[in-house]
């Protein structure tokens, strides 16, 4: 029987934006040193000449930031569940050295999971096409400069690496799932058996790793070994419903989704953030969901707005219940990246 928690879930990750926004506690600034071993590390990595898939850690030694690596790894498992790091010479470097650079971190923190039916491991966020994910079930959001809703990555980490700021617009919206989940068992207590009752999660074009099938079936919520964890995708549970033989959907399920969204967009909760070049975002997906504001590009492709995307499991998956869990996008024969 799935467990469920009915009171308030005191912990670091049930952050407000009152107690972080003027706060410098959730971003790092890398040093000249880290900086330097970081560029020592792109220079033996890719000396060996090696895919990045076929990269271990190994390949890229950072004695001087593992530390600080377990410690971002710490911080958001068990901690507020995000940080903001800054300072990657992003200018310095071509494209491929950022890429062996953002890679390698990610092998410190975490195992790189596909990101599409590809099987795209180091993604890409850039607008490429003006189609509107809220009218094609099928498009997604960050290959267009429309707002993106609040949600969550298919993963237990998502870390975003800006190169390029757009020209204007496109702010990095965060909040805690944690705090919403306090709140709505404060304010709408006979809506939280529905956070943990099983829902069809649509993948979009793409199909599931284990099942096979254009969707997955989770709960919003789940709780285990003392740890909330939340998965919300609000377009994609209701693009769902296409598929025959989903649950359908009810009010008292719009009525949820309804405060979830109020919720994550609200000034007591919603946390705004700027990217600049050399910033990295680290989110833990089961404590926070993310989204962001529209933007406009510039004219000249070779300036739009590019975030680098890593997709990272921890070793320890000790968040999964009988109803909550994600199990990973089926790469298709023909796609492979």
């Amino acid at each position: 029987m799935t467990e469920m928690l009915m009171q308030t879930f005191e912990h670091p990750a049930a952050w407000t934006r009152a107690e972080m926004q003027d706060s410098d506690v959730w971003k790092y600034t890398l040093n000249q040193d880290e900086v330097d071993e970081l560029k020592a590390a792109v220079r033996q990595a890719m000396a060996k000449g090696r895919p990045l898939r076929e990269m271990a850690a190994g390949d890229f030694p950072l004695p001087l930031l593992t530390p600080r690596i377990d410690k971002l790894r710490k911080e958001l498992e068990y901690g507020r569940g995000f940080e903001l790091w800054r300072g990657l010479p992003v200018g310095e470097w071509s494209e491929e050295e950022l890429s062996t650079a953002f890679w390698g971190l990610g092998l410190h923190l975490g195992g790189p999971i596909v990101q599409n039916s590809k099987g795209e491991l180091l993604g890409s966020v850039i607008n490429t096409t003006s189609t509107d994910p809220t009218q094609n079930a099928d498009s997604r959001f960050y290959h267009t400069n429309h707002a993106a809703p609040f949600h969550v990555d298919g993963a237990d980490v998502v870390g975003l690496a800006c190169v390029r700021p757009s020209k204007t617009g496109g702010a990095s919206l965060v909040v805690s799932s944690c705090s919403i989940y306090n709140a709505i068992l404060r304010d709408h207590p006979e809506l939280i058996p529905l956070m943990y009752e099983p829902l069809w999660f649509d993948h979009r074009g793409e199909h599931n790793a284990i099942t096979g099938k254009p969707y997955w079936v989770t709960s919003i919520c789940g709780w285990n070994n003392g740890k909330l964890s939340t998965m919300y995708l609000r377009n994609f549970i209701e693009s769902g419903q296409r598929y025959e033989g989903a649950p359908p959907l009810t009010d008292k399920h719009r009525q949820l989704f309804d405060v979830i969204d109020a919720l994550a967009s609200s000034d007591e909760l919603c946390l705004s953030m700027d990217f600049r070049p050399g910033d990295i975002q680290w989110l833990n997906n089961h404590t926070t969901l993310h989204s962001r504001t529209s933007f406009t590009d510039w004219d000249d492709p070779g300036r739009r707005r590019w975030l680098l995307r890593l997709w990272l499991n921890f070793s320890e998956r000790d968040r999964f219940t009988d109803t909550y869990g994600f199990y990973g996008i089926a790469v298709e024969e023909g796609k492979a990246a």
